[in-house]
């Protein structure tokens, strides 16, 4: 079931998508402070400490991936936004039709319709 969006909607979808942006930003502080730490702790560990030193390389890399998923969320949110103000969002990036609002309701990131998306 397709529907247009009314302005209640639009606004709702808009405080959810402010409040996913707010949270992946401080997900970010979060993440860079605790890549920095480890950076720290890697320079700190005296020479021949090879599982230790492996084991924070490990960590490091994890919050680098966590780094690349919360900041490419970052991204969506703000083009989901961007399509809110340009009065765009809700219509498939591909073939210009209304995205069903339950697959908005589940994913507000979304930008195709199911059928483009398949």
């Amino acid at each position: 079931m397709s529907a247009v969006l009314n302005h209640h909607e639009l606004e709702s979808f808009s405080e959810e998508l402010h409040e996913l942006l707010t949270s992946m930003q401080e997900e970010v502080r979060d993440e860079l402070h605790d890549i920095e730490h480890v950076r720290q702790l890697l320079r700190s560990i005296p020479p021949g400490q090879t599982e230790l030193q492996a084991t924070l390389e490990v960590a490091r890399r994890l919050d680098l991936e966590h780094l690349r998923h919360h900041l490419d969320v970052i991204g969506r949110c703000n083009e989901a936004l961007e399509r809110i103000n340009r009065g765009r969002y809700g219509s498939c990036c591909r073939c210009g039709e209304t995205i069903e609002l339950n697959r908005l309701r589940a994913d507000p990131l979304t930008e195709c319709c199911l059928t483009c998306q398949e």
